[in-house]
């Protein structure tokens, strides 16, 4: 069995393998390495964060005398990524973040927060480690261990798209608890399960402490590198760590690869706001050593699996640990922050850049956002579809588009100016954001052209999930140049990317129309398009001159056998743009907008919908298309049925929503504040953020706090409100068939409800 080694401080050895994990301690960094044979090493490397200060020479000096630490000096860094020239700044070094964010703050408090300013504060150490040293993580390397520290030797690169991945030991661990309601951290373990490929191991004899200690045993024996678990982060590892201390264990609670037992926390979660909208992320449980993946909490992980995060953690230099426990946005900065540190531009602590002061005229042309040209309401025959590929990113990377580019102090007379508003664009140098954004898009590209290529399926989805991991990363890209605590955003060159992009859309269209082609729908980065006898060829052609013409790379998604744009609900002659479905030729559904996309629609419309459309899209034409209609409304019919005889089980009838606030602070009684009071009332801890599952059991009386029943207090005794599930049922319906004449009230008559 592989098993988990150290070497010795003082001895000079050499390992090759890839980074798997790495973490700071007392001691420094720690590194583990998997080599080709599947065994663990644990380095460490004699190294020291360090954090900046800059301000008036005499006061740096003043500053040092007063800090008198070892490794403090004064060093020449860019201070703003604008800088033409490096300014001396003072270079503090510190055991770990904690220590570095108190005396950060000591710092502002002694220069009464006006005589320094702090850089390199708040990032992790990890990661400033991994961009020092021009490493990442899952690359293969060979480190040699010195007195002095580790020697790294990179064997790998983060361009190649063939990389190799180490042989990893997974497995995925579930504890269920003697709890017949709401499972609680004081409930007792009842039983452990632990699943290894095809070995499947119960720990379920004993007492509550025997429990633990096999499931320690067999974690050390197993050895396993990464841990998946659901709920892993909120509830489970916290678990665990509680019912240890009841059974005086807690010491002896080590599922990582160091002597370091699993701890019961006393901080709390993340609420967070993102576009909008109030996400929760829980404390990560961390397990030194090896990886855990908490697939209910880690949205990266859910739309692209392990090969995701790996792909991410390598090209944006982030251990995988935190990519799959933190935000897009995270990690994408991280792959900013590199090309910072690599340039010697220190990364501020706190943001204090603001927004160029502009004129009324200004704010109306700059605040127009991306293109679109409404559709007509209703249903259209053999539309093509052309998008622009990665159009925002794409621009950032050839205009040079980047907070210290745009509107530049260097280049007033520059070339290259943004339309419209004739902001001039540096000349002089990269911007980070263009130098961080170039591979990724690189790599993209290529991912797509080896999916297109292999005939292997498990190839294929290799590279579509690499490839979807990277989409995340450029969209995110875009939004975060305009966030105004992004590290090196601005909402200039937001504003110049959104102007270029409406340029090559509107270019775009004038090519279309002098073929002959007519714009049936346009937005931000998508066409529909079409002409009378027009075939995928002439699509294909078209195509390739917008290509020419713009210099962008650009899609054919297929010609629609048909496609319906549909309205608004409350105008029924005003179009939604994003809210449209369609069929390809090839028979392929596309649907945007509707239930089947909507993450608060229960199981039983989803299903509904989704077969309606199906039925659908046996229609050739639009003229075929109103033939099915008829037999649509006959599974419509099928789904009420269903409803009416209580023969849809509990799974199916769950509808999910946000918190966007803490549960106090709701003054109504909208249905998911009173499904996360129930869990309240239940001991259960809720944070803004969270989403919220429950079952609609009475909607009659609008100010009852009973209307609804959380999901996790459902049992076999539930009923649930027959009438409002229709409702729903039907409105959904009729946004699909809207177009064509039909309300909800049209398919209630129709299904004999009226």
């Amino acid at each position: 069995m592989p098993k988990s080694t150290a070497f010795s401080k003082e001895c000079v050895q050499s390992v090759e393998g890839w980074i798997l994990d790495l973490y700071p301690k007392e001691d420094g960094m720690v590194i583990w390495i998997k080599t080709e044979k599947g065994d663990t090493t644990r380095l460490v490397d004699r190294w020291r964060y360090s954090i900046y200060v800059s301000g008036n020479h005499s006061d740096l000096i003043d500053l040092a005398k007063q800090i008198a630490t070892d490794g403090v000096a004064l060093e020449e860094k860019y201070v703003r990524p604008e800088d033409s020239d490096k300014s001396t700044v003072l270079r503090i070094p510190v055991s770990n973040s904690r220590e570095a964010q108190e005396l950060a703050e000591k710092i502002l408090v002694y220069g009464g927060y006006r005589r320094f300013r702090l850089y390199n504060v708040d990032v992790k150490p990890s990661q400033i480690y991994l961009y020092e040293k021009d490493i990442f993580p899952f690359a293969f390397v060979h480190a040699t261990q010195r007195s002095d520290g580790l020697e790294w030797r990179l064997l790998d690169s983060q361009e190649e798209v063939e990389y190799r991945t180490p042989p990893l030991k997974e497995l995925t661990l579930e504890v269920k608890v003697a709890s017949t309601r709401i499972p609680k951290f004081t409930d007792e373990i009842r039983e452990i399960n632990i699943n290894l490929g095809s070995e499947s191991i119960r720990i379920d004899s004993g007492d509550e402490l025997d429990k633990l200690m096999t499931l320690v045993k067999l974690i050390q024996q197993l050895d396993p590198d990464i841990i998946y678990t659901s709920n892993g982060d909120e509830f489970l590892f916290p678990h665990l760590a509680r019912r240890a201390v009841q059974n005086e264990f807690s010491e002896k609670l080590v599922i990582g690869r160091e002597r370091s037992p699993l701890r019961v926390s006393g901080e709390k979660g993340t609420s967070y706001v993102s576009y909008g909208q109030a996400h929760y992320r829980p404390l990560p449980a961390r397990l030194l050593g090896r990886i855990h993946i908490d697939m209910e909490n880690s949205l990266l992980y859910c739309d692209c699996g392990l090969q995701g995060l790996i792909e991410v953690a390598r090209i944006c230099r982030i251990p995988v640990q935190r990519v799959s426990n933190t935000t897009i946005g995270t990690s994408m900065t991280s792959a900013q922050l590199y090309h910072a540190v690599r340039n010697d531009i220190l990364i501020p602590w706190v943001k204090a850049d603001p927004e160029d002061l502009k004129t009324a005229r200004e704010l109306l042309i700059a605040d127009r956002g991306g293109f679109y040209h409404e559709p007509k309401v209703g249903i259209h025959d053999r539309v093509g579809e052309l998008d622009f590929t990665s159009l925002y990113p794409m621009l950032m990377l050839k205009k040079n588009l980047s907070a210290e580019t745009v509107r530049c102090k260097c280049c007033p007379d520059s070339a290259e100016r943004v339309p419209e508003l004739d902001y001039n664009i540096c000349e002089k140098r990269k911007g980070i954001v263009p130098k961080s954004i170039e591979l990724l898009l690189k790599k993209r590209t290529k991912y797509k052209e080896l999916e297109g290529r292999t005939s292997d399926p498990s190839l294929r989805l290799l590279y579509e999930k690499r490839r979807a991991a990277l989409k995340w990363i450029l969209v995110c890209a875009f939004g975060y140049l305009g966030f105004k605590n992004a590290r090196f955003g601005k909402i200039d060159a937001h504003i110049a990317t959104c102007a270029f992009a409406r340029q090559t859309l509107l270019k775009a269209t004038r090519l279309a129309e002098e073929r002959g082609f007519e714009l049936v729908h346009g937005i931000v980065d998508s066409l529909w398009l079409k002409k009378k006898g027009a075939t995928e060829n002439d699509f294909i052609e078209l195509r390739d001159e917008i290509c020419r013409e713009t210099e962008l790379p650009i899609s054919f998604e297929g010609v629609y056998r048909w496609i319906v744009f549909l309205p608004s609900e409350t105008r029924r002659n005003l179009p939604v743009l994003t809210r449209y479905y369609g069929v390809f030729m090839d028979g392929r559904i596309k649907a945007r907008g509707v239930a089947t996309r909507r993450h608060d629609t229960p199981e039983v419309v989803r299903k509904c919908i989704e077969e309606m459309l199906k039925v659908l899209a046996k229609g050739e034409d639009s003229s075929d298309f109103y033939n099915r209609v008829p037999e649509s409304i006959d599974v419509l019919k099928k789904y009420v049925r269903a409803l009416k005889s209580r023969r849809i089980g509990p799974d199916d009838l769950f509808i999910e929503r946000h918190l966007s606030r803490e549960v106090y602070e709701y003054r109504h009684e909208v249905l998911q504040a009173i499904a996360a009071k129930q869990l309240v009332r239940e001991k259960v801890e809720v944070r803004a953020g969270q989403s919220i599952s429950f079952i609609i059991i009475n909607s009659e009386n609008r100010f009852s706090k009973n209307r609804v029943l959380a999901a996790e207090l459902v049992d076999e005794r539930t009923s649930y409100d027959v009438d409002r599930y229709l409702e729903l049922l039907f409105s959904s319906a009729a946004t699909i068939l809207a177009p064509f004449g039909y309300t909800a009230s049209d398919l209630k008559r129709a299904t004999n409800l009226l």
